[in-house]
């Protein structure tokens, strides 16, 4: 009767045991992951760092000295994971068959992408700014430009008018805004600055076929903020060139008018170059009689750019002028004949007549 007893308990004994063997077999094949986070640059520990064993539900964040431990894990092959606020995330592959100490992570800073935010002080927009604008934009000045100055084309806007010595918009002109001036309007080109520093005039008759090369053009009516300084009581001008394609182009023209206008433009774009660079050159010269007797113009006109293209920065620069050559549309009288009114009148009278021209006076 002892006999089959002891039979009964050690078929119950036999499969705890069993069980007891398999658990610390088990236990026996876990081991630990330590390591340390820190920054690359400057060896700071990071306090705080997402370390992960991907594939698994094993997560946890560095202490304040930076430092981790995953204390139970299978033996395997694991690919552990580790990522900050402004670094890079980094990933280190290892084999786990025994514990393993001195892991280091060592993060590479990185600068968080987001939407692009652009801050344009000068520009206004429309329903949004406390100021009347009106815009010509590039399609517009394809259209309406061919060789007048800046003034003629923004005469059609409301409140503006121009004035042009030379009848046909060519050479020198000048703007009036709302009664005001050019010497009370601001003028910039792409943000920076163009009237005189001494008497805030615009010498437009220095920016030759300068409308070819814009992007669009800006009027705003009325003063501005303080920004514009001094000369923005009538209003301003804002002017913007865009001239780089990501496609290389040659472009020849040739233009005649009336009162013999011609023009001759040559354009070079070199489009993207490695994806970086980019080239632009436009150069013209431009001849006309003009409307008024004796107020032909012969103007060459050139204008350059280049552009370096990053992952987080644009730069441009342009380098533009105009050499001119062109006559007064008026007679002058010697400086001699200044103090005397009379004589000055009748001095420019003879010059106008045996010049063959009427002369009138006022």
């Amino acid at each position: 009767m002892e006999e089959v007893i002891d039979m009964k308990r050690l078929k119950l004994v036999i499969p705890i045991l069993i069980s007891l063997l398999a658990a610390g077999n088990a236990s026996a094949s876990r081991y630990s992951i330590a390591g340390t986070v820190v920054d690359g640059l400057t060896g700071a520990r990071l306090a705080g760092a997402a370390v992960m064993i991907e594939g698994t539900a094993l997560g946890l964040s560095s202490g304040e000295g930076g430092d981790f431990l995953f204390a139970a894990v299978d033996e395997g092959v694991y690919t552990v994971s580790a990522s900050f606020l402004g670094y890079k995330v980094q990933k280190k592959t290892v084999v786990v068959s025994s514990d393993i100490a001195g892991m280091t992570f060592a993060m590479e800073q990185t600068i968080l992408p987001g939407e692009k935010v652009y801050v344009t002080a000068t520009r206004a927009r429309e329903r949004y700014s406390p100021a009347a604008v009106s815009n010509i934009s590039s399609e517009e000045l394809a259209d309406r430009y061919t060789v007048q100055d800046i003034p003629m084309l923004l005469g059609e806007l409301p409140s503006t008018s121009f004035y042009s010595e030379s009848g046909n918009g060519i050479g020198y002109n000048y703007l009036t805004l709302r009664g005001f001036d050019q010497r009370r309007i601001s003028v910039m080109i792409n943000g920076v600055p163009q009237n005189d520093p001494e008497d805030h005039d615009v010498y437009w008759v220095d920016f030759p076929d300068l409308a070819a090369n814009l992007q669009d053009i800006q009027l705003q009516r009325g003063a501005g903020s303080s920004f514009y300084g001094p000369p923005a009581i009538g209003g301003t001008v804002n002017l913007v060139t865009s001239v780089f394609s990501a496609l290389p182009e040659v472009r020849i023209g040739m233009g005649y008018g009336s009162f013999d206008t011609q023009k001759y433009t040559l354009k070079l774009n070199s489009g993207l170059i490695a994806n970086t660079y980019s080239l632009y050159g436009r150069f013209s010269r431009l001849l006309s009689d003009g409307y008024r007797n004796d107020s032909w113009v012969d103007y060459n006109s050139y204008f350059f750019g280049a552009a370096r293209y990053t992952e987080h920065t644009t730069a441009n620069i342009h380098v533009y002028g105009g050499p001119i050559r062109d006559h007064l549309a008026y007679y002058g009288i010697p400086k001699s004949h200044l103090n005397d009114t009379r004589r000055g009148m009748d001095s420019a009278q003879h010059a106008l007549l045996h010049s063959g021209r009427r002369f009138f006076r006022l």
